[in-house]
């Protein structure tokens, strides 16, 4: 598989073994808390009233302009 993705084995395990990033670690947070918000309220918020219940419960977003 190496050889059909272009890469080193080593490179492989190197990406195999790596710890995750700060950003993979926040967004697992996220996701945690998207999930439980939306279970709290039995999915009926869309992402507007969503995004204003994560800012609430302390979740930043960066600013995308």
């Amino acid at each position: 598989m190496c050889d059909v993705f272009g890469v080193s084995r080593s490179s492989f395990y190197d990406w195999l073994n790596r710890k995750p990033s700060k950003r993979a670690l926040e967004n697992d947070v996220l996701r945690q808390t998207i999930q439980e918000v939306t279970e709290q309220t039995k999915s009926r918020l869309g992402s507007p009233k969503l995004t204003l219940e994560l800012e609430d419960r302390g979740s930043s977003f960066p600013d995308p302009g």
